[in-house]
């Protein structure tokens, strides 16, 4: 997007240009007609979008509204349960005022939210915000060290928190009374607290509506909710999401021109931004149906506040079910789907059906990120889907992209018109090994011309902004690369290598740190893994490198999930990867797995496969060496281990 100044002067120019002047422009930018109109679409969304957040609009102004002026139409959707937007405001108004009349919480502190899937996650946020109280959205897959950091990160004082998740906090429960963290559980009427716990009972409180005036203090700058990265290295890191950033982000899938009676399905979980943001704060203008947790980006900020800005219904799902999820969507005759990482993946591997794609009603769109292009057309086919909506965004990013165009395998279009004009997004050259960016003699990084991958990192700079992570700065700093372009400037390092191709197309390569080096080449290993799935038997697999001993760089090792009742052919396999991939991108070593090591948000996991590596004594499960000799994978014991690591196998 180009700045709004800018922007109108592009527009202003397009009429009256000299002939050859508007011949040059034509020569040098051979689509600036649609880079034009496009640009004027995308001022027109920032102008609308900013007049909200200069007024300090937030996404519970936008809910409010829709329950005074749709108080009957369904909001939430969940099993077979019917909230009407009406009865969502009445539970919310309740919960607002039992805080209020409890007194531990006051407007500027935060809750956490330990909860499943369900209405009352929804509910209760907006409880909580109308009272000024922000909400950190917790993993409920965490362990109980990681559940701890989470909550004192944010400075929670209450723990709001179901049933079903008292095992692990009984675990750390000394430790939140020794910070002063209360538990607090809601859920089944009967459900009585362990000892030391608070059950919330909210039946006897009144649901009259919490005056605005409550709420007053509330800005585009007040943390609305802090949302956790994934931690799939090292800890998750509490990212900062404004009141201000979260009614943006309601706004991101306005392209798609969502009306009150779209229907959208998530199978993302609800404490994903993409779940809660795409999906709920959209919804509350279509019918969204959502299985992400609602403490992610994807299943918060992308599912329910899409849900409410677009004022439709959000369906949530409990978890996400491959066996059940188009049955869903059925049920719910849902017009946009949602999607992340590798579920349309176990999607496709559910066994053929006779009504795959066949539904009373039109899926427009599927929406989400992480659709890799070997199965994209296959999905799309398969399930009768009209357009994929594959989208770039980072919970903590200042940019996102969409593919609007139905380009395969994109994430986007950036035109270079807009780059010559503002330069938001540049592909820079960077060390593969260290992730650090290669600068030039004058101190700048170095940008990469279209057409080769490099590190991808967004301006900051106006309304794009980088609110960072909640607690010590020299984290947020970490994702700050300074003198880009020139001296001063600052930029968001996404961390991901990108490509941006002579159309403006952008394509996602590999994540910065996964991608490594062998023999001197770089191996993408998202690019081995697209191969590596074609073969028939293997259902997916995650490629990473292992060090061996004597050698410089990593070897590439991939560990695989096989479909369900087959086997894997370790000739016609060797054959297959040979076939397909460079020598040095061959995997040496695979590990078949029962099933894949993921976060809740489907994203592989790396850091412990790459910790155990091919160590027969250390790893369980069965191993294979690729035997280039033999044409061959074979088992890999400890007499063929020991022959790799004493620098006698050929590699």
């Amino acid at each position: 997007m180009a700045g709004v100044g800018t922007g109108k002067a592009v527009a202003a120019a397009a009429v009256g240009i000299p002939a050859g002047l508007l011949l040059y422009l034509r020569l040098k930018y051979p689509t600036i007609r649609e880079d034009i109109s496009l640009i004027r679409r995308q001022l027109a969304l920032l102008a609308l979008v900013e007049d909200k957040v200069a007024q300090h609009y937030t996404v519970l102004d936008n809910f409010e509204e829709n329950a005074a002026n749709v108080p009957n139409k369904p909001f939430i959707l969940y099993k077979h349960e019917c909230h009407t937007y009406g009865q969502v405001e009445r539970e919310a108004n309740k919960m607002a005022h039992y805080v209020q009349g409890n007194g531990k919480l006051k407007f500027g502190d935060t809750v956490a939210f330990l909860l499943p899937n369900a209405p009352m996650y929804v509910w209760n946020f907006l409880a909580f915000n109308k009272l000024g109280i922000t909400t950190a959205l917790l993993n409920y897959n965490l362990k109980p060290h990681a559940l701890l950091h989470c909550i004192q990160i944010s400075d929670a004082k209450v723990v709001l928190c179901s049933e079903e998740y008292l095992p692990v906090l009984k675990v750390i429960q000394e430790d939140l009374q020794n910070h002063g963290i209360e538990i607090w559980l809601v859920g089944h009427d009967d459900m009585v607290a362990p000892t030391g716990m608070r059950r919330v009972d909210t039946r006897l409180c009144v649901a009259d509506p919490i005056p605005r005036e409550v709420r007053k203090d509330v800005n585009k700058d007040t943390p609305a909710m802090y949302i956790y990265t994934s931690g799939t290295t090292g800890l998750p890191k509490a990212v900062n999401v404004t009141s201000g950033r979260l009614i943006r982000a309601s706004y991101t899938t306005q392209p798609l021109e969502l009306e009150p009676d779209d229907v959208i399905y998530t199978a993302l979980p609800i404490y994903h931004s993409a779940g809660f943001q795409m999906g709920v704060c959209t919804a509350i203008r279509a019918v969204i149906y959502t299985a992400l947790p609602i403490y992610h980006s994807a299943g918060f900020q992308m599912g329910v506040c899409t849900a409410i800005r677009a004022g439709c219904t959000v369906a949530i799902a409990p978890k996400f079910s491959a066996s059940h999820y188009w049955d869903d969507v059925r049920r719910y005759r849902a017009t946009v789907v949602q999607y992340i990482g590798e579920l349309c993946r176990y999607l496709l591997a559910q066994p053929p059906r006779v009504d795959d794609g066949k539904y009373a009603h039109k899926v427009r769109f599927a929406l989400g990120n992480g659709l890799r292009p070997d199965i994209w057309a296959e999905f799309q086919k398969r399930f009768n889907i009209e357009h994929i909506r594959e989208f770039y965004a980072a919970t903590e990013g200042n940019f996102i992209l969409m593919n609007l165009d139905d380009r395969e395998g994109s994430v986007g279009r950036y035109p270079k018109l807009v780059h010559d004009l503002r330069g938001y997004v540049e592909i820079i050259k960077c060390d593969l090994a260290t992730a650090e960016p290669i600068r030039g003699k004058d101190g700048c990084c170095i940008s990469l011309p279209r057409g080769e991958m490099g590190l991808m990192v967004n301006k900051i700079e106006g309304v794009f902004t980088f609110e960072g992570y909640k607690g010590a700065k020299a984290v947020s700093e970490k994702k700050i690369i300074r003198d880009v372009v020139k001296k001063g400037d600052q930029f968001y390092n996404t961390g991901d290598l990108m490509m941006i191709d002579n159309n403006g197309y952008v394509y996602f390569c590999d994540r910065l740190g996964d991608t490594f080096r062998w023999k001197g080449e770089n191996v993408a290993t998202t690019e081995v893994a697209e191969e590596l799935n074609k073969f028939p038997s293997v259902l997916e697999s995650n490629v990473y490198g292992v060090q061996i001993p004597g050698h410089d760089g990593r070897a590439g090792m991939a560990a695989i999930t096989l479909r369900e009742g087959t086997s894997l052919d370790p000739q016609q396999f060797y054959k297959h990867v040979k076939e397909n991939l460079p020598l040095y991108a061959c995997p040496k070593f695979i590990r078949i797995m029962p099933q894949m090591t993921i976060t809740g948000t489907f994203k592989h996991k790396k850091t412990d496969l790459v910790k155990e590596g091919f160590d027969p004594t250390v790893v369980s499960d069965p191993l294979y060496f690729m035997d280039v000799g033999k044409e061959i994978y074979v088992p890999l014991d400890q007499q063929v281990f020991k022959t790799v690591v004493i620098g006698k196998a050929k590699l």
